[in-house]
């Protein structure tokens, strides 16, 4: 009986904080699809904000581009991150603590700091280090670093790798294969978590893509800027698509770390 409550309780608390944190966006939709909202119920009910978004070529050409330049970098970080691991876990234990400190170090230059220094850093550079989207890419690497980090390293303290992959080279295993066949499939859904949250910070981002990219690759960030000036309705239709985008996202991810788990 007590369990019974005790689930009860926390079911209804993660009812009550899930409500709290989608009566924002539930209020957003609600008002991208009335013209006015000046007095207590919204008046005129339309979809032509939403009409208007789909039909523009632009605005889908802008989610492709903030889709792609969300994820590489993420991908290309959570493998460095992931090889940096290795060598830390398999051969050099005792230098963990400074690749902490190197990996937090971009919580302290985050903001307007970090792109205009690689713009005047790498602006007169020769190619490829010039070019708009690797410095792009580079730079969201080092914004997401330290999340892709600590989530990795967080799952590989609590199943403790070191011990599984001696325990693996016990069975004839090699360390290579023992951290990416072993230790790696059992740390993906916090690899996943890591990356979920490192793709709703570069999908929200709005100075690193206006600082380097400009109009070289407007975003839907940038997109979603330029609507704001002209109307709320259809602002208000491009947060709810970013919001189901992001979403579909993250259920796909989800979705093929549990088929993967199943079918190993």
């Amino acid at each position: 009986m007590n369990e019974k409550k005790a689930g009860f309780g926390s079911s209804l608390v993660l009812v009550i904080a899930a409500a709290y944190l989608l009566i924002p966006l539930f209020f957003t939709f609600v008002y991208s699809m009335f013209r006015e909202w000046m007095s207590v119920l919204p008046e005129g009910f339309t979809l032509y904000a939403y009409g208007e978004l789909f039909m523009d070529s632009q605005f889908w050409l802008s989610i492709a581009r903030t889709v792609a330049i969300s994820i590489l970098p993420i991908g290309l970080c959570t493998l460095f991150v992931l090889l940096a691991m290795y060598v830390v876990v398999v051969y050099c234990p005792w230098m963990d603590n400074y690749m902490r400190i190197l990996c937090t170090m971009p919580y302290a230059i985050q903001g307007i700091i970090l792109p205009i220094s690689v713009l005047s850093l790498y602006a007169n550079a020769p190619a490829p280090f010039n070019n708009r989207i690797v410095m792009l890419v580079s730079t969201y690497c080092i914004v997401v670093l330290p999340y892709i980090y600590q989530g990795i390293r967080n799952n590989l303290n609590g199943m403790n790798a070191g011990m599984m992959i001696e325990a693996a080279q016990m069975l004839g295993a090699g360390p290579f294969y023992a951290f990416f066949h072993i230790v790696v499939p059992n740390i993906m859904n916090g690899v996943v978590v890591s990356a979920m949250l490192a793709m709703a910070i570069v999908f929200g981002d709005f100075v690193v893509i206006n600082t380097i990219g400009g109009g070289y690759f407007p975003t839907a960030q940038m997109y979603l800027y330029d609507v704001m000036k002209k109307s709320s309705q259809k602002t208000c239709a491009i947060i709810i698509v970013l919001f189901c985008v992001t979403l579909c996202i993250s259920c796909f991810a989800f979705m093929r770390e549990k088929k993967g788990q199943a079918k190993s």
